[in-house]
């Protein structure tokens, strides 16, 4: 084995199905590992000495992105059952366990969050606040923003700074309404999620103060989305929960 297989998104009701059946069927003979994120594969004398060519094939099958993930990952191990889940929010406590052990994972989607959701693309934006998949509060709104201009000359450079200031008008209004929906929950929020194209989401952090001030609440992983709508908006809590299995 010299790679992972892809890895494939698991709604949460999904991944507690895989726990519910790994725990009615467990195989005999298994080992659990739960690395929080940062946390490196353990020493193989940390393991029994017949868990160590498990361990020897977790190594070989954790890529760099594995490694890099901001939540860690928890390991499912034994002859037949070879799986890796990378959670939606980042596991806290280091363990190696003999046998199959579920409830770490279990623990983690029990527990009610309070999150921040931005979706952004250029032209309209989408801002709310979620406690488990209840929506506090949000705002939808939208701001012209012209498309790209394909003539040459001087035509094309006045085109490209309107463009630009409507750029940044969108921005600063998004920032403020950002502010403005999440800032009263600022103490409870456990991670901000944003959504859209990775290029317009990096400028508009740099265009707004408050969430740098945020940045490290902001979660690398970008939420899909089609148009910042208010219903899209509400579909969020179901891609925040999502676990990314191998």
């Amino acid at each position: 084995m010299q790679t992972l297989p892809q890895s494939l998104p698991f709604p949460a009701k999904r991944l507690l199905a895989f726990l519910d059946t790994l725990d009615a069927s467990p195989p005999q003979e298994a080992l659990t590992l739960v690395l929080p994120p940062g946390q490196p594969l353990p020493p193989p004398k940390a393991v029994d000495l017949e868990h160590r060519e498990w361990l020897e094939e977790i190594a070989c099958l954790t890529d760099e992105k594995i490694q890099d993930s901001e939540t860690g990952s928890i390991a499912f191990w034994s002859h037949n059952l070879k799986a890796m889940v990378l959670p939606p929010f980042p596991l806290e406590t280091y363990a190696v366990a003999n046998g199959l052990d579920t409830t770490p994972l279990r623990g983690l989607f029990a527990k009610k969050r309070t999150v921040g959701v931005v979706l952004l693309r250029l032209g309209r934006f989408s801002v709310g606040v979620f406690h488990d998949d209840q929506l506090l509060a949000s705002k939808t709104d939208t701001r012209y923003v012209k498309g790209r201009h394909k003539a040459g000359g001087t035509s094309q450079r006045r085109f490209a700074r309107i463009r630009e200031q409507q750029i940044h008008l969108i921005f600063l209004k998004a920032c403020h309404v950002t502010q403005e929906k999440l800032g009263p929950y600022q103490q409870e929020l456990e991670k901000i999620f944003l959504g859209g194209e990775r290029h317009t989401l990096t400028d508009f952090l740099k265009a707004c103060p408050f969430l740098q001030r945020q940045d490290h609440l902001i979660a690398k992983r970008l939420l899909p989305i089609d148009k910042p709508r208010h219903r899209e908006l509400e579909t969020m809590p179901r891609e925040i929960w999502k676990s990314q299995v191998h």
